[in-house]
């Protein structure tokens, strides 16, 4: 079984990192929205912190604008 952590408070992950409760990440534009961060820079510092995988909403259409 893997968990995943659905959060962009890069705090949380660390948390559930440390009690080993944390294979991957996803999270959407909303709870980048509750950091009150730029949403680039919660994203860079979530794929810092994680070694699995990581799951992006965006809010988007264009390929240009995702990447």
């Amino acid at each position: 079984m893997k968990f995943f952590i659905d959060s962009a408070n890069i705090q949380d992950i660390r948390d559930a990192q440390a009690m080993g409760m944390c294979d991957g990440v996803t999270t959407n534009p909303s709870l980048v929205a509750k950091t009150g961060k730029p949403f680039n820079e919660v994203v860079a510092e979530i794929l810092e912190a994680v070694d699995g995988p990581v799951s992006l909403e965006v809010t988007t259409l264009t390929y240009d604008e995702m990447m």
